[in-house]
């Protein structure tokens, strides 16, 4: 089974090259390829750490204008799972700028436009795995669906920008199943704002809400704020800062509700053009947690260390050391103690398409 999807992969891949690269250059298709490799080393013995290397990811990115109204984007990507490899497409979508004013809309399937880390793919994070709360309540990759999404650019003194979407909520994360349809689909808004320090400095503060009602008629509701502050020297960013909230209710067909909280806050700074530091702070907390046997609320709280060194030797190839430490309490007592070790390569051939702030 593995052996036939990484065949199809590969098929896929020289169909699109067998065209001539004459061929590509007249069409105005870019080809991107990224890699994203990981060896893990566990330091403790709780550690999920494989002690291996991990081949994570490997994508195949397409995008072009398809017209003068209209671009086109495609990405596919193998990945492994539990050791087992998938390949599976990830984005493919259509998209304009130019039809409606102040305005770009897609239709198809995307990684949804809330938060931070959920608007960019895995191999473009700033480090190398997601914080507790992006997993527990969003996914360790992200949250990708089919359907239709809108921003409009606010014409204001202030740049803002409201993007609203509607997917059909048949699925909630990564998974590789239909779903059943729900009883309202997955529906999201996120209103952000840029406040610049100056002509290469500045601030987004971000403001996200999604809403979705099961099949089953359980109903889920998300809130959260991301924050992404950047100095810069020329096109080098001397300090960055990140932080991303998230709060989640749950409420099932019994009327049982479940509420999560967490946030995380990063910050790293350039040493040199090829050189950086970060640290990473991560908080977790069920708010509803509840001993099964005497049904008395659980006091538990999830934290997390990460410090890492990322070495840039350019946009397309970069090497990053992660030192992680996460533990959890329960009504004093530790119950999670996981520390590892993590050694990240990532490049990138051909192509790449430029990232928002």
């Amino acid at each position: 089974m593995q052996t036939q999807m990484l065949k199809n992969y590969f098929i896929i891949c020289l169909c699109f090259f067998s065209c001539g690269m004459k061929g590509v250059f007249a069409s105005g298709l870019e080809v991107s390829v990224a890699g994203d490799m990981v060896y893990q080393q566990s330091l403790s013995e709780e550690s999920d750490a494989g002690d291996k290397v991990l081949l994570r990811g490997a994508e195949l990115l397409f995008f072009a204008p398809t017209d003068h109204n209209f671009d086109g984007v495609i990405s596919a990507a193998a990945h492994d799972e539990g050791g087992n490899v998938m390949f599976e497409v990830h984005e493919m979508y259509l998209a304009s700028s130019k039809i409606i004013p102040y305005s770009n809309f897609r239709v198809g399937q995307f990684f949804l436009g809330i938060g931070r880390l959920n608007r960019f793919h895995q191999h473009d994070w700033n480090f190398t795995y997601a914080p507790r709360v992006h997993r527990d309540l969003l996914d360790n990759e992200g949250v990708f669906d089919s359907g239709l999404e809108y921003t409009l650019y606010l014409p204001t003194d202030l740049p803002l920008e409201l993007t609203v979407g509607i997917t059909s909520g048949f699925r909630f994360g990564h998974a590789h199943t239909a779903g059943a349809g729900p009883l309202a689909p997955t529906h999201y808004a996120r209103m952000a704002g840029f406040y610049p320090f100056s002509s290469t400095n500045g601030v987004q503060l971000g403001f996200s809400y999604l809403g979705r009602k099961e099949n089953n008629k359980n109903r889920m509701q998300l809130i959260g704020s991301d924050l992404t502050a950047k100095w810069r020297d020329g096109k080098f960013i001397r300090l960055l800062l990140q932080s991303e909230a998230w709060f989640r209710t749950q409420k099932n067909a019994f009327g049982e509700v479940s509420q999560q909280a967490g946030l995380y806050l990063f910050g790293e700074y350039g040493l040199s053009q090829a050189n950086s530091i970060g640290l990473r702070v991560d908080g977790f907390k069920d708010l509803t947690k509840e001993n099964s046997i005497t049904n008395k609320s659980i006091n538990q709280i999830h934290y997390g260390f990460t410090g890492q060194w990322t070495f840039h030797s350019s946009e397309f190839t970069k090497v990053r050391a992660t030192v992680t430490h996460e533990m959890e309490m329960e009504e004093g007592v530790q119950t999670i103690d996981d520390s590892r070790f993590d050694l990240q390569f990532i490049f990138i051939m051909g192509s790449h398409p430029a990232h928002e702030f």
